[in-house]
């Protein structure tokens, strides 16, 4: 998670940008890319980011913390609101927002983020995503359709997995934030535990290898985080389902599935900690955990 420091710019900017927009809509994937480090986990699926996520790119002009905040949506439970919280948290103290969209038709729930990001009282970029994807005609009607609202500072197409236009959206960002000194040292890209980064990884593998419904009915707890010797990390996590039945799904036949998503998490974590990895994964049941505030304490939800 280290970074090499560079060379301070005399008019040094430094800054909050939280990342907002509909499920699936590629915050994560953008965030990750600016930072150059895998912090928030991706899938096809909504809700693979749960809480905000901070990655922090340092250049010789300035700092720029990025908050990835889950898909917003309308929540369905607990859990769901607490996700909702969470976003109404990153809006404070931001000083630039961008508001992702893809280039395909503009759909309500896009015309309804934009109208709580006018009450926010911040700089707001529009991010039109995964532009490699499109046709040229598609993406100019988006452009066309967001100019109206006379609203954003910028509008930029950008493909983060094709490094487009990626450049001009971290300049213009710059561009937006106050000069001052960084808010964390320039050689890390996170201010979080290794751990909240594991749990995110383990969490990305059941989304991906889960294909029924099961994913959004899981939680993962890192129970122990220990450091054998130099070079090998102890790790122990839980899974939390809320029926019987999904659990023996997770586990599946002979333990099949959650062997699959314990080898391939594993791989992931060994490459963003730098160091083998011994990884445990358990299955429990904790009945309608998502509709229960105590549990969800206890799951790290506060």
């Amino acid at each position: 998670m280290n970074r090499e420091s560079k060379p301070r710019s005399h008019k040094f900017k430094s800054g909050f940008v939280g990342i907002f927009g509909q499920p699936n809509v590629g915050k994560s994937t953008l965030m990750n890319a600016l930072v150059g480090e895998k912090l928030s986990g991706i899938s096809p699926k909504p809700q693979t980011t749960r809480g905000v996520i901070r990655g922090i790119l340092s250049q010789k002009e300035g700092q720029i913390v990025f908050l990835d905040t889950p898909g917003i949506h309308k929540p369905q439970d607990h859990l769901g609101h607490w996700m909702m919280h969470e976003i109404e948290k990153a809006l404070e103290g931001l000083d630039v927002v961008y508001q992702m969209v893809l280039p395909t038709r503009i759909q309500p729930a896009d015309e309804q983020i934009l109208e709580k990001l006018r009450k926010a009282n911040v700089p707001v970029i529009l991010v039109i995503s995964q532009v490699d994807r499109y046709p040229k005609e598609q993406i100019l009607l988006v452009l066309e359709h967001y100019a109206k609202q006379d609203f954003y500072k910028e509008m930029i197409p950008v493909s983060a997995q094709r490094n487009i236009q990626m450049d001009i959206l971290v300049k213009k960002t710059l561009e937006l934030l106050p000069a001052g000194e960084p808010h964390f040292p320039e050689d890390i890209v996170s201010d979080q535990q290794e751990r909240t980064f594991v749990e995110e990884i383990i969490r990305e593998k059941i989304f991906r290898i889960m294909m029924q419904e099961l994913p959004y009915s899981a939680a993962v707890v890192i129970e122990s985080f220990k450091e054998r010797r130099p070079g090998l990390i102890d790790i122990e996590a839980t899974i939390v389902v809320e029926k019987d039945s999904q659990k023996k799904m997770m586990i599946g036949q002979g333990g099949l599935t959650l062997r699959e998503i314990g080898q391939k998490a594993r791989l992931d974590i060994e490459q963003f900690l730098d160091s083998k990895v011994f990884l445990q994964l358990w299955v429990k049941t904790l009945p309608n955990w998502k509709k229960d505030d105590q549990a969800l304490k206890r799951l790290g939800y506060t």
